[in-house]
């Protein structure tokens, strides 16, 4: 004879093996049997049931009670995987850690820069100039020179400077030991022209130049580096309407540049004791550039 437990306990076994790995079936006889051999306590209160409970509905509760304990029991079972039809875990909920600061911030600018409108030297009454404008930025520490450059301490062995020229003749010897010498190589308007003096000068130390591209002009660029002993020269000046050397190993960086059929003489110079920092304003300044023809 067969009691309501048995009868629950063949239809959940039986449900159990349709889908269930068989591991699922002895875990489930080992939970029933630990409750058929466990003294039950009777409580103080008193127990509440449904009162209209038929014996279908019972057998539905106890067999969706046994299978949640199976479920729970398989998925403590050591070694199981993830395998096709097992739960999947619950995603954990671990806080979420905000980023750390970056290691290397961006530094804040020390100082603004400052706007400065220029004009090329030495060309006041050269109506070609007249109409453009040249604009930079320079930190506050450059200061402006005679209008058509600015500065930072020009002098060796750490200073650096801004300009811009229009580009004119050339001495055949840089070295002045008189003052009142005229530059007495001539040269052409164009920018070729300009460069293939320079290049061809037989004292002058020059490198190879270079096509370039300054405020949207397009130009040639190359590097004049001063002698390192200009002791015996009164001033070292390689070409005129132009600034001349101010100490010994002195380099001198041009672009020059074709603006709407002008040539304009865009130039920084520096030495071997200027500071990283100084070069890095120096180029800056250079980048900045506005050309208005």
């Amino acid at each position: 004879m067969t009691n309501d437990h048995d009868t629950q306990t063949r239809i959940v076994v039986s449900w159990l093996r349709g889908d269930a790995h068989e591991n699922a079936e002895r875990v489930l006889l080992a939970a029933l049997d630990e409750v058929d051999h466990t003294r039950q306590r009777r409580s103080w209160w008193p127990a509440w049931r449904f009162l209209d409970m038929n014996n279908v509905a019972k057998i539905l509760v106890a067999a969706a009670a046994v299978v949640a304990v199976a479920v729970v029991a398989i998925n403590l079972l050591p070694g199981r995987g993830s395998g096709t039809g097992s739960v999947p875990p619950t995603p954990s909920m671990s806080p979420t850690v905000p980023p750390s600061p970056s290691m290397n911030p961006t530094p804040e600018p020390t100082a603004s820069l400052v706007a400065h409108s220029l004009r090329p030297c030495c060309y006041e009454d050269d109506p070609r100039f007249d109409s453009m404008t040249f604009a930079i930025m320079a930190p506050p520490s450059w200061g402006v020179f005679e209008e058509s450059g600015v500065l930072f301490d020009n002098d060796p062995p750490a200073g650096a400077y801004f300009g811009l020229y229009g580009g004119g003749n050339l001495f055949s010897e840089p070295c002045l030991t008189d003052e009142d010498a005229g530059a007495d190589v001539p040269v052409g308007p164009t920018v070729d022209d300009f460069v293939t003096a320079l290049v061809d000068h037989p004292t002058l130390d020059v490198t190879d130049p270079v096509d370039v591209t300054l405020a949207g002009y397009s130009g040639t660029y190359l590097d004049l580096t001063i002698p390192d002993d200009i002791s015996e020269c009164v001033r070292y000046v390689p070409t005129d309407r132009h600034i001349y050397a101010q100490g010994p190993g002195q380099r001198w960086h041009m672009w020059i540049l074709d603006v709407d059929g002008t040539r304009v003489l865009v130039e920084t110079n520096d030495y071997p004791g200027t500071s990283a920092e100084t070069l890095a304003e120096e180029q800056a300044i250079v980048e900045s550039l506005v050309i208005t023809p």
